[in-house]
């Protein structure tokens, strides 16, 4: 039985990739960089500093540092509260609250515009934690890790939680954990109908109503 729900945050709970996306855009012009492949959804997902090296074709850790900075101005500070909540989301979450699910975050994105989003949305009632990539760099580098470091800290038996994600690096992630797996069809992967993306956020409620 499932009793603890963790969810990626970009594409899976939030579409950030418009405020996301013209930051990037903004960045590089603000530092005469043209772009090495084009700026779209595909982008969404790999930290930050990553992103900035293969959009940027840049390796100078003092220049990734720089445009690091640059990107998280302008998005930490404006950008960010931008960033809309995808249909029946609060609504949803709100109800698995009240069955009696233990809702968590599982992160790629920065914990500070995480935190800020959740706020602006209203949202920070309804999550037990919010892991990011930078909450704990001493724990973990990647997504298995952060999974990892939360269902320890939680005590949470990797049978009795559920990953919902957008990407198929999240299902890796997941199951590097031995932790189930629920993808959506409405974020910036793409999975087959052999996969059963969940088609809207009520058909997860259905589905775990129903296991």
């Amino acid at each position: 039985m499932k009793t603890h729900i963790l969810f990626d945050f970009d594409g899976t709970l939030v579409d950030s990739a418009p405020a996301i996306l013209n930051c990037f855009e903004r960045v590089l012009q603000a530092h005469g960089l043209d772009a090495c492949r084009s700026i779209d959804a595909s982008l969404i997902g790999p930290p930050l500093r990553q992103t900035l090296e293969t959009l940027s074709g840049q390796s100078d850790p003092a220049v990734l540092d720089a445009l690091g900075a640059s990107f998280k101005d302008i998005y930490d500070t404006e950008a960010c509260l931008h960033t809309p909540a995808y249909a029946a989301c609060q609504d949803v979450l709100e109800q698995l609250r009240a069955q009696g699910f233990t809702l968590a975050i599982a992160t790629n994105k920065r914990l500070l515009p995480t935190r800020r989003i959740i706020a602006a949305l209203g949202w920070e009632a309804l999550f037990a934690e919010v892991f990011a990539s930078d909450s704990q760099p001493q724990r973990y580098t990647d997504k298995s890790g952060m999974i990892a470091a939360l269902l320890h800290d939680f005590e949470i038996a990797p049978e009795a939680a559920l990953y919902v994600g957008d990407t198929e690096a999240d299902g890796r992630a997941a199951a590097a954990n031995d932790v189930a797996f629920w993808p959506v069809a409405w974020g910036y992967g793409r999975f087959s109908e052999q996969e059963q993306p969940l088609q809207t956020m009520q058909e997860l409620l259905e589905r775990l109503v129903s296991a």
